[in-house]
């Protein structure tokens, strides 16, 4: 398990479960997929790209303030990490919470679309990293 998305998740959790009670999770799951199907080759504009159709993947992983929290050793193995790093990170608490299992299974579900997306914006944060001066 990647330490840094298992800090990030744990960190997070606690507003993510409050956001899912208040959404109706498969109509947003919906809503999401067939942003994916509209846009099978969406790039971001940049890495705080604040798209309405696609706040379920900003929701769950852009956070800068976590990403500039991190020591720079932190920050390495953070960006030498996958997407699928953060699914396996998120996938424990769907044993408990349903609403987590299914955005899990949504998201390997469409593991692809979510990986291209992650790595815009991983390059994006990266090269903004670096010009503030952080070593990765």
């Amino acid at each position: 398990m990647n330490p840094v998305w298992n800090a990030f998740c744990a960190g997070k959790m606690e507003d993510w479960l409050e956001w899912l009670r208040t959404i109706h999770v498969n109509s947003y799951l919906e809503l999401t997929e067939r942003f994916i199907a509209t846009h099978p080759f969406f790039v971001p504009k940049d890495a705080s790209f604040s798209d309405k159709d696609n706040q379920l993947f900003e929701r769950l992983v852009m956070d800068w303030n976590f990403i500039q929290s991190l020591s720079d050793k932190g920050l390495l193995v953070w960006a030498n990490s996958n997407f699928e790093d953060f699914i396996e990170a998120l996938e424990p608490y769907g044993i408990r919470y349903p609403d987590i299992r299914r955005l899990t299974t949504f998201l390997r579900l469409h593991l692809e679309w979510f990986t291209r997306v992650y790595q815009f914006y991983r390059a994006d944060l990266i090269l903004e990293l670096r010009e503030a001066g952080r070593n990765l």
